[in-house]
């Protein structure tokens, strides 16, 4: 889809996965980073617990696809040779905070002047302007200003965040899809953009009906842990947890009267279930102790079943049950083992493979998805500096002075 189009890729982590979505659509996502590799950007974990800047595993993970180089833009001989770069690309990626870019004389509007047609995508905290554009922010702080630890967890203890940084991935979603847009106007312009992506906007969107709600009532919501209004949606299985909702209406009666058939046939359904009026039910307006019965009958059974026997069950009985899946249980599952969601990736370097997620999309009419594993520390200079007219013997002294 964005074949032909190169995109330089400036960023630390909070924008990896942008440019691996454009990769993985047909982009050449040049990957840019410090002589000697960006150490912070290549944190931990580390593959096989050996603690090197090439084993990290957020960099391996969310750099597939991407060629890599080396380069200081901090000196006036590396600025000068990213607007050679510029001079060939499409599109900049950057999560510098705001003002660094122009402190290195990289910023939109020196950088359109060597190409109009540039598009400058810049994914930050909290965006360009405002008042908190300059704060330091880290997913953490992001997730709570953004509304979303306030949702999270139970509400008899502090708010907890995902184990993985989802404002950075949300964010990078939004980059690409600003990204992509910026460059289809260009078609009709001419001409390129500023696309400015606030994390923290776009963590408050993930919030779905949260902010809207609070417009209308002045009321925040509020933590409820496994609960989903009056009953519990997470329940205890025997090896994990599953969702699962005892909720009333056209959709959830027959799931509630196939889960009792279910847990008859396992002779676990008490009498007075069996015989339970389902045409009367409201979650809305029955009793706590009619709801504390029922879940406690639901509760039970539950325990006494694995995660898959639970979801086979449900798929099979048309139950509306979810696992709720950790990474391993995701890499076991049978249906997307089945549609090929997985690639291998060789790493002869560590002498191992690795299993990635592969396309996110499917299209009729291109591939979509990672081209190859994640580059090593300027692993490509010679390749990409050839391609705007660095010979060797320059690229080589480039290298001695320490600016790639």
């Amino acid at each position: 889809m964005l074949n032909g189009i190169r995109v330089l890729d400036l960023t630390q982590e909070p924008g990896f996965l942008a440019g691996k979505i454009l990769a993985e659509i047909g982009a050449d996502v040049i990957k840019i980073e410090p002589p000697g590799g960006d150490r912070e950007a290549r944190r931990g974990p580390y593959l096989g617990d050996v603690a090197n800047p090439e084993r990290s595993l957020p960099w391996l993970a969310l750099n597939t696809s991407k060629r890599g180089i080396t380069l200081e833009l901090r000196s006036r001989q590396g600025a000068d040779l990213f607007k050679r770069l510029v001079r060939s690309a499409d599109v900049v990626l950057e999560t510098f905070a705001p003002g660094v870019m122009e402190e290195l004389g990289l910023d939109y509007p020196r950088l359109q002047a060597e190409n109009p047609g540039l598009v400058h995508c810049a994914l930050t905290p909290f965006g360009q302007t405002g008042p908190y554009a300059h704060y330091r922010a880290h997913d953490l702080t992001v997730v709570a200003l953004g509304g979303n630890a306030l949702m999270t967890g139970p509400p008899d203890r502090p708010p907890v965040r995902c184990t993985l940084p989802t404002s950075y991935f949300h964010g990078s979603a939004e980059a690409a899809v600003g990204t992509a847009m910026a460059l289809y106007a260009r078609e009709n312009t001419g001409r390129g953009q500023f696309v400015d992506v606030s994390m923290h906007e776009v963590q408050l969107s993930t919030l779905v009906t949260g902010a809207g709600g609070y417009a209308l009532s002045g009321r925040l919501g509020r933590r409820t842990g496994p609960m989903l209004g009056r009953t519990r949606e997470i329940w205890k299985a025997k090896d994990g947890y599953v969702s699962f909702g005892l909720r009333s209406g056209m959709a959830r009666i027959p799931n509630l009267i196939a889960t009792v058939e279910y847990m008859a046939e396992n002779g676990m359904a008490p009498e007075w279930l069996r015989k339970y009026d389902w045409s009367s039910y409201n979650h809305n307006t029955v009793t706590p102790e009619e709801i504390q019965r029922l879940e406690e009958a639901f509760g039970v059974f539950f325990a006494t079943k694995t995660m898959r026997e639970l979801y086979e069950a449900a798929l099979e009985r048309r139950i509306m049950l979810a696992p709720c899946n950790n990474a391993r249980e995701i890499l076991d599952q049978p249906q997307l083992r089945h549609r090929e969601v997985f690639v291998t990736l060789e790493y002869p370097e560590f002498g191992l493979s690795i299993e990635h997620p592969d396309a996110f999309a499917k299209s009729n009419t291109n591939k979509i998805g990672i081209r190859q594993r994640a580059p090593r520390i300027g692993e490509h200079n010679v390749e990409v500096y050839r391609e705007i007219g660095v010979a060797e013997a320059e690229l080589a002294s480039l290298a001695r002075e320490g600016v790639v």
